[in-house]
């Protein structure tokens, strides 16, 4: 994937990461009651870190190869 469109991705991805969390605090129905309704927002809140950590990992992304290289260099 080249990288430009990866980064792209990873902020969109972010993005949504971040506006699912917000509505969940902020706009979520508050009269979602109950055990069931209480675990459905706590699975939507982990899927929200998710996809914020998920994004940041796309941004971010470097190859086993490039890692293995740059730690040579650090350690010279």
């Amino acid at each position: 994937m080249d990288k430009g469109i990866r980064r792209i991705a990873g902020g969109l991805l972010m993005v949504a990461g971040v506006a699912l969390g917000a509505w969940l605090v902020f706009g979520a129905p508050h009269d979602w009651e109950g055990d069931g309704e209480r675990l459905l927002k706590l699975a939507m809140g982990l899927g929200s870190t998710g996809a914020i950590t998920g994004g940041a990992r796309l941004i971010f992304w470097q190859p086993e190869s490039e890692l293995a290289r740059s730690a040579e260099t650090a350690a010279e």
